[in-house]
């Protein structure tokens, strides 16, 4: 076949044309997935410009995530049914991708949220804070025998969420009763639990809206009673009446302070009024 420079392209025009690295092109010339129209004696070659239509086939596959093998087995035997059943089991690829996207946007969202509000926080205050109602899902947390229990408490919360497919944004907390802190028990929690909407289906306690005596603890976990044991004291100088559960929560974690020793953890205690 003749050279017309009219409408041939040296590789370096083509890949330039097409954005791509002559590497690439020279690999898929060895896939053989896409080869140059015209190989000269002297081992120039030379695409025709009617080869774009073809390329383009390609990167447009390559952004769906397809492989070069799935691409060249496609380019062997693509014909408009073919083209419909592929795009349909891209388009679903595609919404499970999106549907993650989303959940992890949800997921920044909330942690930004939560940071900026930490930043705020003059962690030697004990402050009254309004809550709303909220729908938590439950699970028992194991008896506290040292780190590796909470470990596998948490395991256990989060593989009960998997299970049951719920996708929630918000991170794990601890719940303990206020008897235990009262009447001198040892330290043990009872609950694991993480906020849902109020649409979701999946919840298996309501906390109540109301007042909450809340206190931030940043001495790590070792001294974590030493707040608790706080709030108690506090609630008993001003006389109030404390009620139910305790509520602990971490608010700055590894993502945003280096160990646990400068983790920003919130409890809260409703108060009875």
């Amino acid at each position: 076949m003749n050279i017309n420079s009219q409408i041939h392209l040296t590789t370096g025009q083509f890949a330039k044309l097409m954005e791509v690295s002559k590497d690439t092109l020279f690999h898929y010339d060895r896939m053989g997935i896409f080869s140059p129209e015209i190989k000269a004696d002297n081992g120039y070659r030379y695409y025709s410009i009617n080869q774009l239509d073809v390329f383009n086939v390609i990167k447009t596959l390559k952004e769906l995530d397809m492989s070069l093998k799935e691409i060249k087995q496609y380019l062997s035997k693509r014909s408009p049914n073919e083209l419909i059943g592929l795009l349909e089991q891209e388009s679903g690829i595609l919404d499970a991708k999106i549907e993650q996207l989303q959940k992890m946007k949800r997921v920044i969202t909330e942690r930004v949220r939560i940071t900026k509000m930490a930043t705020q926080i003059n962690t030697s205050d004990i402050i009254f804070v309004e809550r709303p109602e909220e729908r938590f899902v439950l699970t028992e947390a194991l008896p506290f025998t040292g780190e590796k229990s909470i470990y596998d408490s948490m395991i256990k919360h989060y593989s009960y969420l998997d299970t049951c497919n719920i996708d929630t944004p918000h991170s794990a907390g601890w719940m303990m009763d206020i008897q235990k802190i009262t009447e001198h028990k040892p330290f043990s929690y009872d609950y694991l639990f993480t906020r849902v909407t109020r649409e979701s289906k999946h919840y298996s306690y309501v906390r109540n809206q109301g007042t909450y005596l809340t206190a931030y603890h940043t001495d790590g976990y070792s001294s974590i009673r030493d707040t608790y044991v706080r709030l108690l004291e506090f609630s008993r100088d001003k006389g109030l009446h404390l009620q139910g559960f305790f509520y602990e929560e971490v608010l700055l974690d590894e993502l945003s302070v280096r160990g646990y020793e400068r983790y920003l953890i919130e409890v809260s205690v409703p108060v009875l009024k």
